[in-house]
């Protein structure tokens, strides 16, 4: 950004924010809707640890650190090796966020991952180019790895992390193999205070579970659904993805109460 360029910019932001308006960049505006509500749920909860499930580059390690300010430790699970190599590289800069480089799943082995020629579409599971017109490349995907698995209640054991006595909330972005990773933290998940998932409306992959059957699995495990965000839509206008954010029923506090708004209190900034 030139110098002058900075100076406009700079005094604008002063300028509206001695009238109480927020000037944000276009580039913000997709992450500030999710970004505003997970700061409430990570104050609200005294959340001191966030587990990001499927790292890919660290987007959602900039989005904590950067739009969300949260402070406390992130445990990033990624494994790619091209990306593990990258996060590793910028986690040097921080010295409360721990790289992983494996995936979490049902059980402890080992599977054949599909790195996609699209960051961030890395999957266990094969890509349906035929359910979302324009979704996927032409050779949607680069080539195979081999990646190994363990479970999160395995993970959290020998970290030392008891979810009981931290606040702990949960990430997932596994591209279709969330529940899988629900499946071996039957431990973690009495504990964990929030998480959030993926929950897909029309499926890119074959076998991934439906956004009804995200909700209903989470459902039965006693978590309450809190928020959703749309991640992508078709040429239609139709949801392809939701982030859906969940709260543990059996850890609710009940937020002070805001009678000029009816009972109703809701994010910053929303």
């Amino acid at each position: 950004m030139s110098a002058i360029r900075k100076l406009v910019v700079d005094s604008v932001k002063r300028m509206a924010d001695s009238a109480g308006v927020a000037v944000v960049p276009h580039w913000r505006m997709r992450d500030l809707p999710l970004a505003n509500y997970l700061r409430q749920i990570l104050l609200q909860y005294d959340i001191e640890i966030v587990i990001d499930v499927g790292a890919n580059q660290g987007q959602y390690h900039d989005l904590l650190r950067d739009e969300v300010g949260f402070k406390g430790q992130i445990l990033s699970f990624e494994p790619v090796q091209k990306y593990v190599a990258m996060l590793s590289e910028k986690a040097r800069e921080d010295k409360a966020w721990r790289i992983y480089d494996f995936a979490l799943g049902a059980s402890s082995g080992s599977a054949k991952i599909n790195v996609a020629t699209s960051a961030g579409l890395d999957s266990f599971l094969s890509p349906r180019i035929d359910a979302v017109p324009h979704f996927w490349k032409d050779n949607p995907i680069s080539h195979e790895e081999t990646a190994q698995i363990r479970t999160l209640d395995d993970v959290l054991q020998q970290a030392g992390i008891d979810c009981g006595k931290q606040g702990v909330y949960l990430k997932l972005d596994t591209q279709g193999f969330d529940l899988e990773v629900l499946k071996g933290a039957p431990i973690a998940l009495e504990q964990i205070k929030a998480l959030q998932t993926e929950a897909s409306v029309r499926p890119i992959y074959y076998g991934m579970p439906t956004y009804l059957e995200t909700l209903s699995c989470l459902n039965e495990r006693g978590f309450d659904l809190s928020a959703m965000f749309p991640i992508s839509y078709d040429d239609m206008l139709r949801v392809i993805e939701l982030d859906c954010i969940f709260i543990n029923a059996k850890k609710l506090t009940p937020a002070p109460v805001d009678r000029s708004r009816q009972g109703r209190r809701l994010p910053t900034g929303l």
